[in-house]
């Protein structure tokens, strides 16, 4: 059997290039990692050492992965990653209430629509650290893939869920509307042909369905008379109540709200990407929440 060429391979150095390679910054490497520059220099250079290649450059103030420094970081990146499970998994094994529950979260979807599963899983778990990261679809399955979330919130992607080992289950369907205030009530705005000129509020042209909406106007030849642009349906939905808009919501906002609404036929799948070896007991725990039986 080969040996590794690894004579002087030690977690500190691995550990170094994998912080660096995330913060992309010396100085922020060097925080996280309390160590001095001399010391960073000493792993990297024992890094180069042992792979016989140069891993990185310093532009400026920021730290930069050569193409192979890319690749080793790659690979260090999910071993490390690991690491961490294994330890998670052993100690909420122990006690379920304490370590880290990391999930990511699509820019095409909302974090409101987790909120209440946050609050009611934290008032089971207080002490579980739970770590919300909004990043786009590719970006979101990559890191799944390395083992950097515990799994992920998205609109149904198979075709990127490229490894077998990764599931996707969809857990709900969301129905929009639009909404408006009693200034727009003496108007009669039954349909999307009543929007006409009309001051609009929507989301950014990034989501899905603003993607619908937007050829559905087109299609019926609406006027499109856009006030504002937001990434929040929470902040969608102040605005509709200041009056400023009609504007496009998830049917779910209106609960409790004195607003008008009407329906439009658009709909948005969600769901959830793990992988379930990888789970740790918390991250078990909060899927029930969504029906999810492991």
């Amino acid at each position: 059997m080969n040996q590794l060429n690894t004579p002087k391979m030690n977690l500190n150095v691995i550990r170094t290039l994998v912080i660096l390679g995330q913060s992309k910054s010396i100085y922020e490497g060097m925080k996280k990692l309390k160590v001095d520059r001399a010391t960073i220099t000493r792993h990297l250079e024992a890094l180069e050492k042992i792979f016989n290649t140069k891993i990185y450059n310093i532009v400026g103030k920021k730290f930069c992965l050569t193409e192979d420094g890319k690749k080793i970081f790659e690979g260090y990146e999910k071993a490390y990653n690991l690491l961490f499970i294994t330890e998670k998994n052993f100690l909420q094994e122990k006690d379920l209430n304490n370590g880290k529950l990391t999930i990511g979260v699509s820019n095409d979807v909302d974090s409101e629509f987790i909120s209440q599963k946050i609050t009611h899983f934290k008032s089971l778990y207080p002490n579980v650290v739970i770590k919300i990261m909004n990043l786009y679809t590719d970006e979101l399955f990559e890191k799944l893939s390395q083992y950097y979330m515990d799994f992920i919130i998205d609109t149904p992607k198979y075709d990127i869920a490229k490894s077998k080992k990764i599931k996707i289950v969809n857990i709900d369907q969301e129905e929009f509307c639009f909404a408006y205030s009693n200034k727009f009530s003496k108007l009669e705005i039954n349909s999307i042909k009543d929007l006409d000129n009309l001051p609009l509020i929507l989301p950014i042209t990034a989501k899905k369905e603003r993607i619908e909406l937007d050829d559905i106007i087109s299609n019926e030849g609406i006027n499109k008379n856009i006030s504002l642009e937001l990434d929040n349906y929470e902040k969608i939905l102040d605005y509709i109540k200041q009056g400023i808009g009609v504007g496009l919501i998830p049917k779910r906002l209106l609960k409790n709200e004195d607003l008008f609404s009407f329906d439009i036929d658009i709909k948005k799948d969600l769901s959830i990407a793990f992988i379930e070896d990888n789970l740790c007991p918390s991250a078990k725990e909060f899927l029930k929440l969504f029906n999810i039986i492991l």
